[in-house]
Parts: C-alpha cells; structure tokens; sequence
C-alpha cells in the first residue's frame, strides 16, 4: 500500500502521540492567541479553547455560569455582582481572582490597550473587586439584555504589570483558565495544547491533547479526514458534503452561524463614494450564479448588514438583481467611459481601476476573488487582484487600508452589533469600520440602537438600518453559507457553539 505523500506531510507537521488527541485543521493561520486582538475565526476558536469569561457564551439569547458560580443584576440595570467559582487557577499556577476580572474591564476600556473590543468594552463605567471572589460590574447606560455583554474572555492580571493589552501582547504566552493550557506555538505555525490537571470542572476535559495545523487546500484537507491524520475540519465546503457523508469514519455537523461574506469598499478612493459606482458594482455581479458555482448553492443571498438567521435581518428588504445592462447605464451616468479602445471605462481622465485583495490560503474565497474580476472586467472595469497570507491581508486591511475591494466574512454573536462596523468613529486603524464609510443617518440609527432598551424599538432601529445600508452600499453585501464540520467518528458527545465553536469542547471524549 503505497502512503499518500498529504499523509506524510502531515506525519511531520502533526506527529502522532500516545493517548486521545484531537488534531484539527484550520484553512487560514490563527493571527493572535490573545482574547483582545482576535479577528478571525481561527483565532477565536483557538482562543476559546484557552480561555474562558464570567460566563458562557451566548446561544439562543442566554448564558450559564463559567468562571462566574452566580449573579445579581441591580434593580435598575445598571450593574451586575458576580460571585466567582472558588479554586480556579491559571495554567501557571497563579490563583484567578476578583482583581483579574477588574483588570479586563479596565484594560478593554484604557486607551493604550491594542484591541478590536474598545467599542464591547465602552458599555461599562467600570469595574471593581470587592474581595477575591466577588465584582461589581457597572454600565454606563442602561442596555438591552446585561448578560449579554460578558462574553468576553478573562485575562491574567499578573502578566499585564503596565494595566494595559499592549502591541506586544501577542508574544506573551497564551495563559488561561480554560480547560486546554498552551504548550507550543512552532515556528512551522501548529499550536499544541494540552489538558489542564487543575481545570475546576470535574471530569472534564476528555481529551488529553489538541493539535492544531494549517492546512489551505481544501481537497488536502478532507484527504487527511479521510485517512485519519486529522479528526476535526471546522469548515467544510458545501460541495464536499455528499462525498464526506460517505465516509463511515466522519460525521458531519451542521451549525448554523450568524454570518456573512461581502465585498468591502473603501470609501478613502473618491470614485467608491460616488453612490452610482457602488451601484453599478453590486447590479453588475452575478451572486446567485457564484454561489451556485463556488458553494454549490448551499447558501443564501442577503441583501444587508445582519446574517439571515439573526432576528435583526429586514426580510422586506430583498437583495439586489443582477443587471449587466443597468449596470453599464449606471456607469454611463457616472460619466465612465473607454475613450481609447483598450476595453477599459476612464473616469475623470483615469481608467476605471480597483485594487482587490483577499487571503491567500482559501482557495473558494480565491475562486470568488477571480470570478468577481472576471465580472467587473465584462463592465469594463480594470480590477488587480492580490491575494495576501493572513498577517499581510490584516494590516494592508485595518491598518494601512491599501486596498479598492476586499472580499472578508463577519461572523457574529447573539447580538448581531455592526455599531464598529459602519458607524463613522470606527474608521481608524485597527478599528472595524474598514472601509472608512461614513453616512450621519447610518449614525444616528446605529447610536438609537445602543440606546435602546427596549427589544421592539432595537427591531424597529436595525430594519430601518438595514434599509438604509442596502441603499447606500458601504459593502457589496453577498451570502450567507450553511455550514459544516467534519469529525472523526471516534469523537463523540460532539457538541459546537455556533460562534465560538469549541465552547463545549470540554465534554468530547474519545469513543
């Protein structure tokens, strides 16, 4: 029998070890084990297997206690006691207090802290430690729903002497109180994690070992599933469902996903701020055909800024048509035409060009990137297309912002905020409104929506939201796709948050 040469790359890069091991396989590298500054999915999956937050995360509009054994919410809302589980340790050994529970909230909302939850964070006022085991956590203002908000992850006070989540955080080793500790990031990029001993949930977890590899191809990926050189594939394609459903040695779990793919438009190049541009882009893609092509229709088309699945999408709304023909009259008016014959529409005395950049290491969103190209070049716009590894597409897109389009996926929590992603005063670098879009309406709805405290008139604000966002096209909204994972059957009691994914990761165990 002759050894597959996928299986004897992945012998090197995840050596087999005695004892039960789940070894997983990411499309993309993990950018950041640090709960702060995580922006991918891998990230965060990874993330939830260290670390872990007052309380679950949230599914179906509720949460359960964590590092929190119970709580009080104040008659007026405003502030919430925690009493914390008693004999929790971090993974070094330093006991978890009230005092790390203060520092988080402190560092989330300190200036000097690198994060992406700066905007999570401004609901509190702040936070104390009323001895080691009890913390008063205060609102700024009355919210919808105060348990909802704790869904952020605890960090160690004691390995942020400064009081604050620097730049630099990302090198301080990952130390958590979940119930995987961090063992080694290599420089080939596995992580390996092993099983906390004095993790303060009895039994668990189940697992002895995770290990987790990049591996970009999609066909590579589900050889080594097949084989059994990996045990978990997070994402599979849709189109590999009917061949994987096959397999007596997989199983396959649907979890349903608040998120979407878009193309976002920077609104810093003048000609993406004339709304007859941005209109002829979104009536000149053909999404319905692409989703067919790419993900074998296993999807839905959206029309706006909230996932399908959420309570908060406009129904009302319908996405836009494609229409080659009203496309080309949209840029006929926006005075874009080829005045030399080369195939290409000049716009004020330039040509009609847009810099497009994607992640390198999934060959769909690859797939849709030329597909798309292809489209707009029939429209007779020039797009040059860069596909960029995981830390050269974070800066050129939240720090530098060196891009026209580019082809991203937000998924989202039970809350479905998009406050960061479109209010105007999130659209510096680092920050999540990316695209520097800007609209006084889109603000005045996007703060009467963190202003409401009130379920029907929240519904009320994000319709009107979504109405308005579908109209002036700060994204190039596109799909929502059904997901799936795949397993190795010998895992069982196999349950996945459908954000946080590994949130019960610590009840698997090995058949």
């Amino acid at each position: 029998m002759r050894l597959s040469p996928w299986l004897a790359l992945l012998a090197v890069v995840l050596p087999l070890q005695a004892g039960a091991e789940l070894r997983y396989a990411e499309a993309t590298s993990p950018s950041s084990l640090n709960p702060f500054q995580v922006r991918d999915m891998p990230s965060l999956r990874a993330v939830e297997l260290v670390y872990e937050g007052l309380v679950t995360p949230p599914e179906a509009g509720s949460v359960k206690p964590a590092l929190a054994s119970s709580w009080t919410v104040a008659d007026d809302g405003l502030a919430v006691v925690f009493e914390l589980q008693r004999g929790v340790t971090w993974h070094d050994g330093v006991a978890f207090s009230a005092a790390d529970v203060a520092f988080t909230v402190a560092a989330g909302k300190d200036p000097r802290s690198v994060t992406s939850l700066r905007s999570q964070f401004s609901v509190f006022a702040g936070a104390v430690a009323e001895g080691s085991h009890r913390v008063r956590i205060r609102f700024a203002r009355p919210v919808l729903n105060p348990l909802l908000y704790f869904d952020f992850k605890i960090l160690p006070a004691h390995l942020f002497p400064g009081g604050f989540v620097g730049a630099d955080a990302d090198r301080i080793k990952a130390v958590g109180t979940g119930p995987y500790a961090f063992q080694e990031w290599s420089a080939t990029g596995e992580i390996r994690l092993t099983a906390n001993p004095a993790y303060y949930r009895k039994g668990q977890p189940g697992i002895d070992r995770v290990a987790a590899t990049t591996v970009p191809d999609d066909n590579i990926r589900n050889e080594l599933l097949r084989y059994g050189a990996v045990d978990l594939v997070p994402q599979v394609r849709p189109r590999d469902i009917p061949a994987l459903e096959e397999l007596s040695g997989v199983r396959l779990y649907p979890y349903s996903t608040l998120s979407y793919s878009f193309i976002g438009l920077n609104f810093r190049n003048p000609v993406l701020r004339n709304p007859l541009i941005r209109r002829a882009l979104a009536r000149g893609l053909n999404r319905s055909e692409m989703l067919r092509a790419h993900y074998g229709s296993r999807g839905t088309l959206i029309s706006g800024p909230f996932p399908p699945a959420s309570w908060a999408y406009n129904y009302d709304v319908g996405p836009w048509e494609y229409d080659a023909a009203a496309a080309a009259s949209l840029l006929a008016e926006a005075g874009a035409e080829d005045t030399n014959g080369d195939g290409v529409l000049d716009l004020q005395g330039r040509p009609l060009s847009f810099r497009f950049v994607s992640l390198a290491q999934n060959e769909a969103q690859k797939a849709v990137v030329l597909d798309a190209q292809q489209q707009f070049k029939n429209l007779g716009i020039e797009v040059k297309v860069r596909f960029l590894e995981p830390m050269a597409w974070k800066k050129a897109v939240f720090e530098d912002h060196e891009f026209d389009l580019v082809l991203a996926e937000w998924t989202f929590d039970n809350n479905v905020n998009v406050y960061t992603l479109f209010h105007s005063t999130e659209a510096g670098p680092g920050m999540n409104n990316l695209g520097g879009y800007a609209n006084p309406d889109v603000d005045r709805l996007l703060e009467e929506s963190r202003a409401a405290t009130d379920s029907e008139v929240l519904r009320t604000v994000y319709g009107e939201l979504h109405r308005q966002l579908h109209q002036d096209l700060p994204y190039l909204f596109l799909w929502s796709l059904h997901r799936y994972a795949a397993v190795a059957s010998r895992i069982d009691q196999v349950r996945l948050h459908p954000f946080y994914f590994f949130s019960y990761v610590g009840s698997w165990a090995e058949r």
